[in-house]
């Protein structure tokens, strides 16, 4: 169905979105860092965030993953190289406007467009554009990562959440010792788990998406419905229902209310289906290695 996915040929072909090319650089992300490759992962990244600021939407998980796997002075080595490779990217604008590029590169002010919406329009145009369905997405987004953060990734570390915290914002190793055994239990399914969700979630609780937007979700729903630990006759109707709505245009009350459904059937399937890893058979709180 990828293959075939009309709305990825129109993103990546016959439009040449430059989502595309920020997708390439997001996979080659994930790719370096299953492998251990930390300092390409980081390079591949944040050229990924030069093409499109949407990249931010994993940061935190990019966070939690070097934090787990190399500790805290590691992890803000790797943050620095991301942010001089941002400078190095911006030199040739900087000097004629910085405003202006700061300024398109984040745009906070901006004004979305209730017609061109893919997954809130089902709610209204009144809805959609109040300041109060905004703080609702931005509380709902925080809330989701908070609680992913603290009921699942950070599971491998084995220690309170609280106590990982206090002594990371004191830029302590609070890790210490069992900084290697952690770093073991940082495996590619756990990174890849941790990435796509973050993703997921960032784009669930998007203000608005267009859809040059289904080029950061299509390639990762198969694998985190799998991770979810559904039928595999309900991944397959799942996906194929999400595949239909992005090829609604213009999209309609149903095909938004899609979209957004089965983005919150993906997420809170993932968060049940990873309710056992690195939990002990007999429930315990020790965390054991996943493949």
């Amino acid at each position: 169905m990828l293959i075939l996915s009309k709305r990825l040929h129109s993103i990546f072909v016959l439009r040449l979105f430059n989502d595309g090319f920020a997708v390439l650089f997001f996979w080659a992300a994930a790719y370096a860092f299953q492998h251990r490759m930390w300092t390409l992962g980081s390079l591949a990244y944040s050229f990924g965030l030069g093409v499109k600021m949407s990249l931010l939407l994993v940061l935190p998980a990019v966070g939690v993953i070097l934090f787990l796997a190399r500790g805290v002075q590691a992890s803000l080595m790797q943050l620095g190289i991301m942010a001089q490779l941002q400078t190095v990217l911006a030199l040739p604008f900087l000097p004629a406007n910085a405003m202006g590029y700061l300024g398109r590169a984040f745009e906070l002010s901006r004004q979305f467009m209730f017609k061109w919406t893919v997954n809130w329009r089902f709610v209204g145009e009144d809805t959609f554009l109040s300041w109060e369905f905004s703080i609702a997405l931005l509380v709902g987004h925080v809330s989701a990562l908070a609680l992913f953060a603290t009921t699942r990734w950070l599971r491998p570390a084995g220690k309170p959440v609280m106590k990982l915290v206090q002594n990371a914002l004191k830029l302590k190793e609070p890790l210490q010792n069992t900084q290697q055994a952690v770093s073991i239990r940082v495996s590619p399914q756990y990174i890849l788990t941790t990435i796509l969700t973050a993703n997921a979630i960032g784009v669930l609780f998007a203000r608005s998406l267009h859809y040059q937007f289904y080029a950061y979700i299509a390639w990762a729903t198969p694998f985190l419905l799998w991770r979810s630990g559904m039928h595999p006759i309900l991944q397959c109707g799942l996906w194929a229902a999400q595949e239909w709505a992005w090829n609604v245009y213009p999209s309609t009350d149903a095909s938004s209310m899609v979209v957004v459904g089965i983005l919150f059937v993906t997420v809170t399937g993932v968060w049940w289906g990873t309710r056992k890893d690195f939990i002990t058979p007999d429930g315990g709180g020790r965390p054991k290695k996943t493949a």
